[in-house]
């Protein structure tokens, strides 16, 4: 960059740009803390109980006994155990919605995506949409022949009737 200043002013301009130059750097450390900052919310919010299986404290609990105290993921968990089957993520909100009244549709149902959402991207479940209606039943990897089908004892019935009509 060629710049033709007078000899009078390239002290003046010099100042000018050398303050340009700070207020700049000053900002990029500004951005770099607030990065620092999102990091750091990440990771607080990643390691919260809902985003895990077993919660860190380990309460003990009646093993097929539904309890309010449990993260998100081991309500779906319990479900899962009760079900036997592949689900859909509003079989899950409208079973939690039975065993807490108090909760309202809206939060459990966007507390029960995140998670599947997680278990999905983790590996953990597997997506499976059903051609006919759409619609998107989850279930555990080892429910499934591989990313596409689910084993034929983990389909649901009205599901089976769908898929295999003739």
């Amino acid at each position: 960059m060629k710049i033709n200043v007078p000899e009078k002013y390239a002290d003046l301009y010099l100042k000018a740009l050398s303050e340009k130059k700070k207020i700049l750097e000053a900002k990029i450390e500004d951005f770099k803390r607030e990065i620092q900052e999102i990091d750091n919310h990440i990771s607080a919010l990643t390691s919260m109980p809902i985003f895990h299986d077993t919660p860190s404290y380990a309460p003990r609990w009646e093993a097929r006994s539904y309890q309010e105290e449990w993260p998100w993921t081991k309500k779906i968990t319990h479900y899962q155990e009760v079900k036997t089957k592949i689900f859909t993520s509003s079989e899950i909100v409208d079973y939690i919605i039975q065993k807490e009244p108090k909760l309202t549709k809206s939060k459990v149902r966007s507390s029960i995506s995140a998670a599947l959402s997680n278990k999905h991207k983790s590996g953990k479940y597997i997506k499976f949409i059903d051609p006919v209606t759409s619609t998107t039943y989850y279930g555990p990897s080892d429910w499934f022949l591989n990313e596409h089908e689910p084993h034929l004892d983990y389909i649901p019935d009205d599901l089976k009737e769908r898929l295999f009509k003739k």
